[in-house]
């Protein structure tokens, strides 16, 4: 998924299919489907309408990885879809190679799943593994050479995981490397609700073995038409960070037309 803040994020769209909805998505989808986008940073590249995170931008990176326990999220609190993953390309660049979890809130319920796409070539695909609220998460892509990269995703509470060699798309440049949230999207540019996840803590956040605060990495918050949906810690230890709901952006339209 590309940074324009959303589930995987490519500067294309990338449609969800069917198979996907099988996953958990909203059933919604069918009649509006949701898509894929890259980022899409404010001038000053602090803000995304659909990535909130860290994201190391000036090319050459080789692997990103980080660790994450999929926090529950309220439906109660509004209807919308987040994902949390790392990748690689997507910020500033038209591919992106990632692996993570999502959960959607559908009329009240939430449904929870994992997940890999390198975008625009293969749009995300869910894997069938059971997902719940509060398993922990490791996962990590390494570029292999070519056009070949290593999607990793393992559920340490549950014990299984997912590892796979696949193709990223001609003129992958591995311009980026991101540990981030996303909202996805749907076609004609509108992004999905931001469905309530608490907090979600990230920790051992490394790009190429090293820190991610040590490479050239940028703090992104999550805002639409002024209202900031969701925020991003410091960095501790140059690794660890959490990110915060603020809003869904349903409550806060209607805030703004009152």
């Amino acid at each position: 998924m590309r940074p324009s803040g959303k589930l995987g994020i490519c500067l294309a769209p990338v449609i969800m299919t069917a198979s996907l909805l099988g996953a958990g998505m909203p059933a919604t989808a069918a009649a509006d489907p949701l898509v894929l986008n890259p980022a899409s940073p404010d001038s000053t590249g602090a803000t995304s309408p659909n990535w909130f995170g860290y994201a190391a931008s000036g090319g050459g990176y080789s692997s990103v990885e980080s660790t994450w326990t999929q926090s529950p999220v309220d439906c109660s609190r509004g209807d919308g879809s987040v994902v949390f993953w790392v990748g690689l390309d997507g910020w500033g660049s038209r591919t992106v190679e990632q692996t993570g979890t999502g959960a959607d809130c559908q009329n009240g319920r939430a449904d929870y799943y994992a997940w890999w796409e390198t975008y625009p070539d293969n749009p995300i695909n869910p894997y069938n593994d059971p997902v719940k609220p509060g398993d922990t998460f490791y996962a990590k892509v390494t570029y292999q050479g070519g056009t070949n990269y290593e999607l990793y995703i393992e559920d340490k509470t549950a014990g299984w995981r997912e590892d796979q060699v696949v193709q990223g798309a001609s003129g992958a440049s591995n311009a980026s490397a991101e540990v981030v949230g996303e909202t996805p999207g749907y076609s004609g540019g509108r992004y999905a609700s931001l469905p309530d996840f608490s907090t979600e803590n990230f920790t051992g956040s490394l790009v190429d073995g090293k820190p991610i605060g040590e490479m050239n990495a940028r703090r992104i918050d999550l805002a639409r038409n002024g209202d900031t949906l969701a925020t991003t810690s410091d960095l501790s230890n140059g690794t660890d960070f959490a990110v915060s709901w603020q809003a869904n952006s349903l409550a806060a339209r209607s805030r703004a037309v009152r």
